[in-house]
């Protein structure tokens, strides 16, 4: 057929599908990239009705946009939405992704779509957005312990300091630092020590409640989040935590204690924010540590 030798060149240039109808909505041209996409030979699609590559469903819907098409004129580019239901030989359904336009050949008016699997790029996309999800987890993720780091707690404690100022939920805080941990490392090696804060991890984790977020603030600094949680149940979940803590680093035989201070952020009027909260439960830690190690303080809200 003459239309299909002059088309042919052309359409194999393209890396896409690529089908050249009539306006009887018979194909007359299509290059290899779209009978493959089809399950048709090279030339097995040459003079089929282009329904035979739509569902039965969608033929007669499909009919009015295809008289609509030629009846008026115009570009639609691929990516725009233009979505169709397609089905292979095979009886396979997909949605192909379509750019169309029209072409005057001789004073005959064709149609050529340019198809784009849109499975395919589904795929491609679904691989993108793991990839970041993935990259994103592990920019808030400790490379070693598997908690939060550092940022990712930020992030959390500008969360809960928002939801404080816009409905009043309370909040704690507590940092948690391992007693004499640097007499571990110089004992026992930076190994053992790098196992002892990844036991140390997953033991504050399965301490805490599933609302709670803990983070790795420092090398040995872990810090813990408690939304929705009053000062006094605060300070007794976290001695509890303390006590399993304990509990857990002994049965474990691991050569340290826990000194932890607690901030409760409860009041609008207190101020609060990054920069203090860390600072009053540091300071209150310390002050765990200067009392003899291996215990909770409460911090005192500044005057």
């Amino acid at each position: 057929m003459e239309i299909e030798k002059t088309f042919r060149e052309f359409l194999e240039i393209i890396p896409d599908g690529a089908l050249v109808i009539d306006q009887t909505g018979t194909i007359v041209a299509a290059n290899i990239a779209a009978a493959t996409m089809f399950d048709y030979s090279s030339s097995g699609l040459i003079d089929l009705p282009l329904d035979q590559l739509i569902p039965v469903e969608f033929r007669q819907a499909h009919a009015g946009h295809l008289k609509h098409f030629f009846e008026h004129p115009g570009k639609r580019s691929m990516g725009n939405g233009l979505r169709f239901p397609a089905v292979k030989r095979s009886g396979v359904t997909f949605y192909v992704d379509i750019m169309l336009n029209q072409m005057d050949v001789d004073g005959a008016l064709y149609g050529v779509a340019i198809v784009r699997d849109y499975t395919l790029q589904q795929q491609a996309e679904e691989k993108i957005r793991r990839e970041l999800e993935f990259e994103k987890r592990q920019a808030l993720t400790d490379h070693l312990t598997g908690v939060m780091n550092r940022r990712a707690f930020v992030a959390q404690l500008n969360e809960e300091l928002q939801q404080l100022a816009e409905h009043g939920t309370p909040f704690a805080v507590g940092f948690i630092d391992l007693d004499d941990f640097k007499e571990v490392n110089d004992k026992f090696g930076h190994q053992y020590g790098d196992e002892v804060l990844q036991a140390i991890g997953k033991m504050i984790t399965s301490c805490s409640r599933h609302s709670d977020h803990v983070a790795r603030i420092g090398g040995d600094e872990f810090a813990t989040i408690h939304p929705m949680i009053s000062a006094e149940n605060a300070q007794q979940m976290m001695e509890r935590l303390r006590t399993q803590l304990v509990s857990g680093i002994a049965s474990e035989h691991l050569p340290v204690t826990l000194s932890i201070g607690l901030c409760q952020c409860d009041q609008l009027s207190q101020g609060h924010t990054v920069e203090s909260i860390i600072d009053m439960a540091d300071k209150a830690m310390y002050q765990a540590k200067s009392a003899g190690k291996n215990a909770v303080v409460l911090a005192k809200p500044a005057n």
